[in-house]
């Protein structure tokens, strides 16, 4: 997505906002340290780019969509997906050795404890 288009979604974006944003300081209370980590690395990287209220906005959105699974309209989803791509894949990548979850649908675990079977 292009910048252009981006400043047509969210107006004011891209305004010349060089300020010395203390980021450290919008961490929430429930994050935990990685959500936490990815969330900084987002903001640090788009600091510059947008005004602090639209840039913890942002980094929300990219951390509801990377750790719960959340979902947005296809233009926000294509924003957001344009905006992480470096911190996304970074953590992705780190994620990589790491174990993994898996979900099964609450209907598959009870007919498979009730046929003792597991996959």
């Amino acid at each position: 997505m292009s910048e252009t288009k981006i400043k047509k979604i969210i107006p004011g974006t891209f305004s010349n906002m060089k300020s010395a944003m203390d980021i450290d300081s919008l961490r929430s209370e429930h994050e935990s340290d990685e959500q936490w980590e990815v969330r900084r690395m987002f903001m640090e990287e788009h600091k510059d780019d947008f005004q602090q209220e639209e840039l913890v906005t942002l980094a929300q959105l990219f951390t509801n969509i990377e750790f719960l699974g959340c979902r947005y309209p296809p233009q926000t989803m294509k924003m957001i997906a344009k905006l992480s791509e470096k911190v996304a894949a970074q953590y992705r990548n780190s994620r990589k050795n790491k174990l993994k979850r898996t979900f099964v649908a609450a209907s598959d675990a009870a007919e498979q404890k009730a046929k003792r079977t597991f996959k």
